[in-house]
């Protein structure tokens, strides 16, 4: 007896072996094989795309919860090793997707007066930052940056306490999160909720709650850089003359 019309109509063939299954069905009862659609797979690439980057932030949030609450690496070379893991984490996510993140190193309309505006907002902020926040005994680096301390006194000692909190921060965290976690985000989110759930995670790793009121601001304004100018650049020179502001304030005893 053959189906009717009406039957055929409820069915659909197996994409891998013709069976008629229902219209419904993700599995097919012959075969077993999955049905997908292009909604499939695009939620599919989604939700890959969550949790790749769930996994990205749980590796960060793990290694800076270690280099502040845990006594036993509360060190300066513990603080540098942590330091170069997560540069190295970075780098290595964002390289997993170079194909479209390489757009992000390129400079478009490179223009050094907007630079140098830039970097002088970065300034004046940081500078405000460290004394709005001194009287709360909060530090840029809380405990990691009280071990860097220990370089102070001499030039060679002083140089790395510059690039371990002034220059890899200023690369490494906007390659981190300005670059792989945003443009991630920006995949499964539209872009203003990608800029915030970016900037509050951002905020979230320097483990100091007093810090938030500044932290988060600061993390908006490089997201919106970035989109604004569509390059890391800008950001990247922002974040080290912040960073190296609150050096400076570190080394003079501000």
């Amino acid at each position: 007896m053959q189906p009717s019309n009406d039957q055929l109509s409820d069915k659909k063939p197996c994409i891998h072996c013709g069976n008629a299954i229902s219209l419904t069905s993700r599995f097919c009862n012959a075969c077993g094989g999955k049905q997908t659609n292009g909604d499939d797979a695009v939620i599919d690439n989604k939700w890959a795309r969550i949790q790749e980057a769930g996994l990205f932030y749980a590796v960060i949030i793990v290694l800076c919860a270690l280099a502040n609450f845990i006594a036993q690496f509360q060190t300066l070379g513990w603080s540098l090793f942590f330091a170069g893991v997560l540069a190295i984490v970075s780098i290595s996510f964002f390289a997993y997707h170079w194909a479209g993140n390489k757009r992000l190193l390129a400079w478009p309309e490179f223009s050094f007066q907007k630079l140098c505006a830039y970097c002088f907002i970065a300034i004046i902020g940081s500078v405000f930052v460290q004394y709005a926040v001194g009287w709360l005994n909060v530090t840029f680096y809380s405990r990691q940056q009280e071990n860097l301390t220990a370089l102070k006194g001499n030039f060679w000692g002083e140089v790395i306490l510059v690039f371990f909190v002034a220059v890899m921060p200023a690369i490494f965290e906007e390659l981190g999160f300005r670059g792989y976690l945003l443009q991630n985000l920006l995949k499964v989110a539209d872009a203003q909720q990608a800029l915030f759930i970016t900037s509050f995670l951002f905020a979230i790793i320097h483990m100091s709650f007093l810090s938030l009121f500044w932290l988060i601001p600061f993390a908006l304004l490089l997201g919106y850089i970035r989109f604004k100018e569509k390059t890391l650049w800008y950001g990247v020179f922002m974040h080290f003359f912040f960073n190296f502001t609150a050096c400076m304030f570190m080394l003079s005893g501000l």
